[in-house]
């Protein structure tokens, strides 16, 4: 006979490649996005720290407060919100509009432009009162009327931030993403240039009072906000090219109007975050110039690394959360939430517990820098104690993802609630809890981060009553191990860190080494104990790696590609039956293959005729009566088992079967040929479908008459190790045998990453009737009420999976060893009595529910770990009641002691060579089996009785009960009390008896992961060792006696108590009145404005300090706002002949009540950090004289002033002279 034609599917796309499957398109998006998404962090981080470093705290801490006015308004509504929210109302309109959606989109667009317009103009109408009252109070320390006039110029970057949020997610939609993630990259780079420039700009800006006309601060108000609206802008060419017309369109859409239903929730939402934020924003300003700058650009620091891997898969998963969501696909939003989970948890707990350790050395690093450098280090404080922060922020991330993509809006206001309520409490209570101001900040961090956390723990709870049981048992393992090696990693880094001296490097560049090296050194160690912890996710990684650098061997080659001639029919998942036979049809769809998901009792099709691929009960009661209720992991009941992915064919290519052996010549010339087309090349057009009743399988119109090619005979799947079934749920990895037309499977579940048990129903297809009590669905009905039992003896029924014909039973995999390979190493008696006891009490809790086991074939049962016998492969045939079982149960006990299979295929006449690879029992003349204690003398009688007479439903034992507790009566008298023997110092003891039936393997593999475990401990005890000894020989360095005779108290000194003021100069002898001065005068040089933060103060006449001449004074200028308020300070650097040991500074002011310092400097051009405190005083009328102590000689001397001289509410200090005097 003729080779039949190999005919690969035709994908539904135009393209020739296969489609791909959800998670492929998805790790596809994801990595298109990835570079993209980095360079916006790292731009964005870099826009940061320039705006921090040139413009300074205060003049930054100003803009931050105005900038947050669109930011709060565009990325909190429409980045978080209202994105999430069009997306999923987006894409139900390209599915159900005609025109895909074009008119929605062209109306919303006019909308959203309208709302967001008039907001930007009641924003600048109401900007006075929202910066000088309401973020910004009066009579804090940041500067109102700069903050007023930057806000003017900031505001309208409002509505670009809308429009660029609306357009890309109206391209994501259309699976654009790299338009939406390069975007945000434009508006970085010209905000950079917009600050180069205003670095070059001369001048500074005026801040008494303040000029709209001022040229460096319209370059920095209309210079970013000309960044967005380039962010905004550069979209426009991408809408073009995928054909989207923004042309307004005026009217109300019905889902416009959905809009405004959700708008409450919205708004609401808005409010109550906008309360926290304004909060947060008021208590940092009134207690620090830099608080704002601070609190705003230590989350921006922490958003650095969660933007590039967290925003990244949200933005990638959105799309395929949403479709799951509007298809009611629960199991398919429980999965892509556990996946987002654990993958965000995975790289996000060792950044957090790196940022912790490390955050002081990486605030240095970035921002130690011009004139910023003197609160680097309090913002990398910040960041420290703010970094547990990531992880809740994460989880409430994905949490609202998921309520939003179920379009449920009202469910975030109260995670928002929450997260609001607990800010604001600790946020109000922050200047009472902290030891002084500049600690403000770092409890604002605090804050947040416990905020979040309440948020996540309320999302928790919502979802869990929304969606039923959320699959985080495996996620809680992998972030227990995770959070243990970041530990590990982070001990080591410490350790690192003081054995080789990098704690004592200071400045910029010195803690970029220091955080580099300390970085490299405990991901090395972290994830290097995730690898031997066995991550899934860190395994891969490893692995990839490894291959593409050559280390490890390529992955081994199925050969499911070199398929032998003789199974080139072979299909990999359940096939659909070929039930089209009309003209209409085209043959191309024999090659598709797919899962059909459950049908709901009592659903009927567009015509209401109830027509179903298969049968289905239309009494409600009696069929949840029957099937009970749904026990599974993926699904709450009512949602199809099958995974999304199944729902449409998915184009996977196959091979046509071979015709079956009846049919004809004739049959074949009338059938159509799948290569068969129209002229044009096309194939036959496929028969329209009712959209609103789906199954995944084209209705099957009764009046069309069956074709010849209808009359062929069905094909079950060919199932082979590494196939895929239930959509790409499955893998099949070894068979296991079958019974009855089932076949047994151990299989891994993809998504999940687990191994499960797979019993497939009529897996040959060879059942006539589908729906009848001994049919495929009926047995999957049965098998799923064992779900309801929790007992050793039953592996638990996980789903079911329904197809055309037949279907999959899904339960957990049990490991072991199977009864036939367990009955061949001769167990005990007494062991195979207590494993058959566990299937015993399963199957008497299954009877006292009305149902059955089906305990018919030994290659449904596994022997456990524990030595329990397990019903590992369910599956209640039509013909099981419980006095079968209770005969399976005998069969089960006789062929694990006897290694025999007790009962006859086909009643007592029939004869088999084996059953399950056991052989068949011999038979007495009455045609019962032989007793096992015949075969075994060592069997005793009660296990040997039970045995026999379970066989027989005439011999006494009736129930499973009855077996049950003979079995453990059994059990118990049979134990005999051993001596522990006496062990000699090395001797090992005695194996344990052999009434266990666990499995050598399994014990071997036990062995090995304590041996694995026991590496880990050493491992672990040596750090700790490790640690021990750096405390210990921290503490002998401090509290070992030294050569000093001073008291211990004044020789000890560990960092933790106050630095002691510098005293004053001793007073000569009292004996002595006339003794000999103890310095002399020295020369200077010149005198220069020291001024970081802006122009010098009078720089023309910082010479007249040294003219001696108290006529002659140099002024500072006129600031309505005493320091620091706008700036820290002003000074002069003076310069010495040669370095010398100062002794005295004298100042003649006028300005009585000015503070003063005097420092030591190391350059001509120093930092305000790189100077040394040597004294300080408040200045009097006149001279004043100030006794200062050092131990270095120094040439640069700085006389900088901390407080200037209130005149009438007007603040300014003037110096007459300065004298320094030195040792002689």
């Amino acid at each position: 006979m003729a080779r039949p034609k190999k005919v690969a599917a035709e994908p539904a796309h135009k393209a020739g490649a296969a489609p791909m499957s959800a998670n492929a398109k998805l790790l596809k998006d994801s990595g298109s996005i990835a570079v993209a998404t980095l360079i916006s962090r790292i731009t964005g981080f870099a826009k940061q720290l320039l705006l921090l470093t040139v413009l300074g705290p205060a003049i930054a801490s100003a803009f931050i407060s105005a900038n947050l006015i669109p930011n709060m308004v565009a990325e909190l509504v429409l980045g978080a919100v209202l994105t999430a929210i069009v997306v999923p109302t987006l894409i139900r309109a390209e599915q159900e509009d005609a025109d895909n959606g074009a008119t929605f989109v062209r109306r919303l667009v006019t909308a959203a432009f309208t709302v967001l317009f008039v907001a930007t103009v009641l924003t600048l109408a109401a900007a006075p009162i929202l910066a000088g009252h309401v973020l910004v109070s009066s009579d804090g320390k940041v500067n109102t009327n700069l903050t007023v006039a930057l806000t003017y110029l900031l505001a309208p970057a409002l509505l670009f931030y809308g429009m660029s949020a609306l357009f890309t997610a109206i391209l994501n939609t259309r699976q654009a993403f790299k338009p939406g993630a390069w975007a945000p990259v434009m508006n970085n780079v010209v905000a950079l240039t917009v600050l180069a420039v205003y670095a070059l700009t001369p001048g500074e800006i005026t801040l008494d009072p303040v000029r709209m006309s001022d040229p460096k601060l319209l370059v920095l108000g209309l210079g970013i906000t000309a960044g967005v609206a380039t962010q905004a802008l550069c979209l426009l060419p991408a809408i073009r090219r995928h054909g989207i017309n923004l042309r307004p369109l005026w009217g109300v859409d019905a889902r416009l109007k959905q809009f405004g239903k959700m708008g409450i929730a919205i708004i609401l939402y808005v409010l109550i975050s906008q309360v926290g934020l304004v909060v947060a924003n008021n208590v940092a300003s009134q207690a620090d110039v830099a608080g704002p700058a601070i609190f705003a650009n230590a989350w921006a620091l922490l958003q650095l690394p969660y933007g590039v891997i967290g925003v990244t898969l949200l933005t990638a998963i959105m799309p395929r959360l949403s479709r799951s969501a509007a298809d009611d696909d629960t199991p398919a939003v429980v999965d892509d939430l556990s996946v987002a989970t654990r993958l965000t948890m995975i790289a996000m707990i060792p950044i957090v517990t790196f940022m912790t350790l490390a955050g002081p050395e990486i605030g240095q690093a970035l921002y130690g820098y011009a004139r910023f450098s003197g609160d680097a280090e309090r913002l990398g404080s910040a960041v420290s104690w703010s970094a547990f922060s990531l992880i809740p922020y994460s989880l409430v991330l994905i949490h609202l993802r998921v309520f939003y993509a179920r379009e449920q809006a009202w469910t975030p206001t109260w995670i928002i609630l929450g997260i609001t309520t607990i800010k604001i409490l600790i946020s109000a209570l922050a200047p009472v809890i902290a030891r002084d101001s500049d600690d403000v900040v770092i409890v604002l961090g605090v804050a947040t981060g416990l905020g979040f956390t309440a948020g996540a723990v309320i999302g928790g709870v919502l979802l869990h009553r929304s969606l039923g049981d959320l699959r985080m048992v495996n996620v809680g393992r992998t972030v227990t191990r995770v959070l243990l090696a970041s530990i590990a990693g982070g001990a080591v880094m410490l350790i690192v860190d003081t054995v080789t001296g990098l704690d004592r490097v200071s400045g910029g560049a010195g803690s970029l080494l220091r955080v580099v090296i300390d970085s490299v050194v405990m991901f090395s160690v972290a994830f290097g104990l995730m690898r031997l912890a066995g991550i899934p996710e860190v395994v891969a990684i490893t692995v990839a790696i490894s291959r593409k650098l050559g280390i490890t061997p390529p992955a081994p080659d199925l050969g499911l590609d070199d398929t032998p001639a003789d199974d080139i029919y072979a299909t990999t998942v359940l096939r659909r039956p070929d039930t089209y036979g009309f003209p209409a049809y085209g043959q191309s769809l024999d090659t598709q293959t797919m899962v059909l998901p459950v049908i709901r009792p009592g659903a009927v099709d567009s015509t209401g005729k109830a027509q179903f691929p298969y049968a289905v009960p239309q009494t409600d009661t009696g069929f949840q009566a029957e099937g009970g209720p749904r026990v599974s992991d993926d699904a709450v009941g009512g949602v199809p088992a099958a995974d999304s992915a199944a729902r449409a064919a998915a184009g996977m290519s196959t091979e046509v079967g071979p015709d079956a052996p009846n049919s004809t010549d004739s049959e074949h010339t009338d059938a159509p040929d799948e290569g068969d087309t129209h002229e044009d090349g096309a194939r036959s057009a496929m028969p329209p479908h009712d959209p609103t009743y789906d199954t995944g399988m084209l209705p099957i119109p009764p009046q069309v008459p069956p074709s010849a090619a209808a009359n062929r005979g069905q094909r079950g799947p060919k199932l082979i190790p590494g196939a895929s079934v239930a959509g790409g749920r499955y893998r099949l990895l070894a068979g296991h045998g079958g019974a009855r037309g089932l076949k047994f499977w151990q299989a891994l579940d993809i998504k999940l990453d687990r191994e499960v048990a797979l019993t497939f129903v009529d897996a040959d297809q060879t059942s006539g009737e589908n729906s009848g009590h001994d049919g495929p669905q009926a047995v999957l009905s049965r098998t799923l009420r064992l779900g309801r039992i929790n007992a050793p003896g039953l592996a638990r029924v996980l789903d079911v999976v329904r197809g055309s014909s037949g279907g999959i039973v899904v339960a957990e995999w049990t490991p072991g060893r199977s009864l036939r390979e367990m009955a061949e190493t001769v167990p005990s008696p007494v062991g195979a009595a207590r494993a058959i006891r566990a299937l015993a009490s399963a199957a008497e809790l299954a009877h006292r529910g009305g149902g059955s086991l089906s305990i018919d074939h030994p290659d449904r049962i596994r022997i456990s770990a524990s030595g329990d016998a397990v019903l590992a492969f369910p599956g209640t045939l039509g013909d099981s009641d419980a006095q079968g079982d209770v005969r399976g149960l005998g069969a089960m006990l006789y062929a694990l002691i006897t290694a025999r299979w007790p009962i006859r295929v086909g009643g007592v006449t029939g004869s088999a060579a084996t059953i399950g690879g056991l052989r068949l029992a011999d038979f007495g003349p009455d045609g019962t089996p032989v007793e096992p204690r015949q075969i075994r003398p060592e069997v005793p009688f009660e296990i040997s009785a039970v045995a026999v007479r379970s066989l027989e439903s005439n011999k006494g034992v009736r129930t499973a009960a009855t077996v049950q507790h003979v079995l453990e009566q059994a059990s118990v008298v049979d134990q005999k009390t051993d001596f522990i023997p006496v062990l000699r110092l090395g001797q090992r003891a005695v194996a344990p008896g052999a009434d266990s039936l666990a499995d050598p393997e399994l014990l071997a593999a036990e062995r090995e992961r304590s041996k694995r475990m026991m590496w880990i401990m050493v491992a672990l005890g040596v750090l700790a060792a490790l640690v021990v000894g750096v405390l210990i020989w921290w503490m002998v360095s401090i509290f070992a006696p030294g050569a000093s005779d001073k008291p211990l108290d004044q020789q000890i000194n560990i960092g933790l108590t106050s630095s002691v003021a510098p005293p004053a100069a001793s007073a000569p002898p009292a004996d002595d009145p006339a003794a000999p001065p103890t310095s002399v005068p020295l020369p200077v040089t010149g005198a220069a404005v020291f001024s970081p933060e802006g122009t010098p103060d009078g720089a023309a006449a910082a010479g007249a300090v040294l003219d001696q001449n108290a006529a002659t004074v140099w002024r500072t200028d006129q600031y309505f706002q005493q320091f620091p308020a706008l700036k820290k300070g002003v000074g002069l650097l003076a310069t010495l002949p040669t370095p010398a040991k100062l002794t005295n500074v004298s100042i003649t002011s006028p300005s009585a009540g000015s503070t003063v310092e005097i420092r030591t400097s190391p350059t001509e051009a120093p930092t305000l950090d790189q100077t040394q405190l040597i004294g300080s005083a408040k200045l009097g009328d006149g001279v004043t004289d100030i006794a200062v102590q050092t131990d270095q000689a120094a040439r640069f001397v700085l006389v900088w002033i901390t407080g200037l001289a209130n005149s009438g509410g007007q603040f300014q200090t003037a110096i007459a002279d300065v004298r320094f005097d030195a040792a002689p």
